[in-house]
């Protein structure tokens, strides 16, 4: 066994050496943004096993399989070796635990089978299944495992939620009768091993876990089973930097922990050994605006550099050009933004220029999102008649009313019969009724006036004369989403399009962009990723792009209960903090006047960053908590909850969305929201217009 002179404490800050030798308590270790976390709980390991402890009696969770293996390489270094120690992550450790219990373990789902299988339950109840729909509606139901909120326990009243729950049931039915499990049923199962008393309970009496901010409800109460009296939790991490709450995820876990687990202490790490000063300094004046949090005064270690630039280009295009220029000195830069079709730009700008980048295959598939590939289609189907899977794919989007499959070979056989392309022959199928006649003629005059058209005009053309955009209207009240959620893509491909002046050379560019996507160097400079991708990274130069209102914090993070909005704001500040914290040196952050083709204002985060340029962009209002009066019917929707983003729907204008909301004093109370109606924009009273039958709610709310 080592002596406690063999482990290597030197270099170690205070902090880091509270940490790493404390004893005969548990810890909540709060570690800043480079602070060296990974080093404390590695010296932490050792400096037990120092100390006599066995290592079969210790535990050590990270939060990914690279991280475990960074860990073991580490404690080769301290001590020689791992010395028995159960290092891995949750899942690995607990499945490793579950077999060696003698628990039989079904074969595991790999991600296309997973993703397979959702996307069959999602085509089979008639929802989109794109990329995006998939991985949502699998985060869903890892948010409801790690929750432990499983559908038999769910009571619900909304739709959407009932419909989801249907699905989430059925899913569990399919892979029950397949006899597998995803990930998450790995730690459910665990967790009811441990409910009734259990040799494993008593076996490790030191857990260390890293990236304790992200912990779920299973896990924690998973780890709470497994610490037996007089064990010991060492938790690392950082709550600032939590930003998994659409997982499950609470820093909650975290900051009480010296409340509810016995005889532990609190230790702040504070010195940021990763930044320049000035990079630093504007991260605190963020972070310090959240209250939910442990405080910490991060401090650095005196590195010089420039202050963080604010950038103001005139929209997205711009900002992607001002980028491909800074590109050119060389320096390793780390492209961050809060969607992934915000990367669209940039993506573009880069196939174009031949330049190499990496970037996760989900972030660029924009080209594939279903609305987007919808329009597509109908471009295609203009330059190529013939085309099948573009005419199969929009012959009913929107409804013309050919259902089935059985047309499918008459139309191939018409079509050679009559030496014409599949488009043309559409309207003359046998058995078709008049007003299906009707439909399909004017789907081939409008698609044939598409050729020739320029790929904007031609987008342009489908969404309002082929009627693409009521399309999704309908879509969004069906599903119960917003209209601006589902027409975002569409938004976004309109600026594509006119990069572009013929529809054959933007098709073109887009099979450029999958291929350079499928052929990224092993070691590039320039790396596009998510705010959530880039945790845990580091890099010379960041830039932050899209840093507008509505954006960050998102809009869809806010459409939440009130009394939850204080939540995910915090969520969404932290989430940019996060952003900040990556950057080595150099520090960009990029807002454009215009996005979309629309004028916006910058994140009210910004504000707080010391921003001083343009107004603020629109953010979602409260609710008004006024009382109902007798004299004034109106207000009794005062309670309604509305957020810009929102579908309603007027008796005369049809589908519109909300784009701001204002409250109103005076004789007559409520809230003026301004609302995009097609082309047209109308300023209503929301309260009046409710009580008067002129609005309802979209979705059926």
């Amino acid at each position: 066994m080592q002596s406690v002179e063999a482990v290597d404490l030197s270099g170690l800050n205070p902090g880091q050496r509270e940490a790493v030798t404390l004893e005969g308590k548990s810890a909540v270790v709060f570690a800043g943004p480079g602070s060296g976390k990974t080093t404390v709980l590695t010296r932490r390991a050792a400096w037990l096993l120092s100390r006599g402890v066995p290592g079969n009696r210790m535990m050590v969770v990270t939060f990914t399989r690279a991280a475990a293996q960074e860990m073991k390489q580490r404690l080769l270094k301290q001590t020689g070796g791992s010395a028995g120690i159960t290092i891995g992550t949750f899942h690995s450790i607990f499945l490793r635990l579950l077999r060696n219990s003698g628990v039989p373990i079904p074969r595991l789902a790999g991600e296309r089978e997973q993703t397979g299988l959702i996307r069959e339950l999602l085509i089979g109840s008639g929802r989109p299944a794109d990329e995006e729909a998939v991985s949502n509606t699998l985060s869903q139901i890892g948010f409801c495992k790690g929750n432990l909120m499983l559908p038999e326990r769910m009571k619900l009243k909304q739709e959407k939620n009932i419909a989801f729950r249907e699905l989430f049931q059925t899913y569990q039915r399919v892979m029950e009768q397949r006899g597998i499990w995803d990930y998450d049923d790995i730690l459910l199962r665990f967790h009811d091993l441990l409910r009734g008393d259990h040799p494993l309970q008593r076996r490790f009496v030191h857990i260390l876990v890293d990236e304790f901010q992200d912990i779920n409800r299973v896990q924690m109460e998973t780890i709470r089973l497994l610490l037996p009296e007089g064990g010991t939790l060492f938790a690392v991490g950082d709550d600032d930097q939590s930003i998994y709450g659409f997982r499950g995820s609470d820093p909650g876990y975290m900051l009480d922990l010296p409340r509810t687990l016995p005889n532990c202490t609190r230790i702040v790490l504070t010195t940021n050994h990763r930044s320049t000063e000035p990079i630093i300094r504007v991260g605190q004046q963020l972070i310090a605006h959240n209250r939910l949090r442990q405080p910490k005064r991060v401090e650095g270690t005196g590195k010089a550099g420039e202050e963080p630039r604010w950038w103001e280009p005139a929209d997205e295009e711009d900002e992607a050009g001002q980028i491909l220029d800074m590109l050119r000195d060389g320096v390793e830069t780390a492209v961050l933004y809060r969607t992934s079709t915000q990367a669209r730009a940039i993506i573009d700008a880069l196939v174009r220029a031949d330049l190499p980048f990496a970037v996760s295959p989900g972030d660029a598939a924009f080209y594939r999102r279903w609305q987007v590939t919808d329009v597509l289609s109908y471009l295609k189907l203009a330059n190529h008649p013939d085309d099948l899977d573009a005419l199969v794919r929009v012959v009913n989007r929107p409804k013309r009313y050919l259902f089935g499959e059985e047309w499918l070979d008459e139309l191939q056989r018409s079509s050679r019969e009559r030496n014409l392309p599949l488009l043309l022959c559409l309207p003359k199928l046998k058995g078709l009724e008049s007003y299906q006649t009707k439909y399909l003629e004017r789907m081939v005059q409008q698609v044939t006036a598409l050729r020739g058209c320029s790929p904007a005009a031609a987008v342009k053309r489908v969404r309002r004369e082929i009627g693409y955009d009521t399309f999704l209207s309908a879509m969004a009240k069906d599903l119960g989403h917003d209209f601006q959620t589902l027409a975002e893509p569409v938004d976004e491909l309109a600026m594509a399009a006119a990069a572009h002046g013929e529809i054959e050379d933007f098709l073109d560019h887009i099979e450029q962009v999958d291929r350079k996507v499928r052929e990224q160097p092993e070691s590039p400079r320039v790396r596009l990723m998510t705010l959530h991708k880039s945790k845990g990274l580091e890099f010379d130069r960041v830039v932050l792009i899209g840093l507008h209102g509505m954006v960050l914090p998102h809009r869809r993070s806010l459409q939440v209960p009130d009394k939850m909005k204080s939540r995910a704001w915090e969520e969404e500040r932290r989430l940019l903090y996060v952003g900040l914290t990556r950057a080595r040196r150099e520090l960009i952050l990029s807002v454009s006047r215009t996005r979309q083709g629309k004028r916006v204002g910058p994140s009210p985060f910004l504000r707080e960053m010391g921003y001083t340029g343009e107004e603020e962009g629109p953010v979602a209002q409260p609710a008004s908590r006024s009382r109902p009066d007798p004299e004034q019917p109106q207000l009794r929707y005062a309670g309604e909850s509305l957020t810009e983003g929102e579908t309603l729907l007027h008796s005369r204008w049809g589908d519109g969305v909300v784009i701001r909301v204002e409250s109103l004093e005076g004789s007559a109370p409520g809230r003026k929201v301004t609302v995009r109606f097609g082309d047209e924009i109308h300023t209503l009273h929301y309260e009046l217009s409710r009580q008067l039958g002129l609005l309802e709610r979209g979705g059926g709310q």
